[in-house]
């Protein structure tokens, strides 16, 4: 009888085990997606700003491929 009460408290020890482990690689798969998509969006901000400057001839075509580089690296 004495197993069979260790075995079932192991079961719950596992299961919560288990519970945490899929919580934490769900919450790291969500924070590294989350971060790509912000990166994402910052260097299309950077590109359309550049692209804007340009526009407005305060840059010229070799400065936005530099500052472009320099900035989203």
């Amino acid at each position: 009888m004495g197993l069979e009460n260790n075995g079932f408290s192991f079961f719950y020890f596992g299961a919560l085990f288990c519970l945490t482990l899929f919580c934490f690689v769900a919450l790291r798969i969500y924070m590294i997606r989350h971060r790509y998509n912000d990166r994402s969006g910052e260097e299309r901000a950077i590109a359309l700003i550049l692209k804007t400057r340009m526009a407005k001839g305060e840059i010229d075509e070799k400065e936005y491929h530099m500052l472009k580089d320099l900035l989203t690296d």
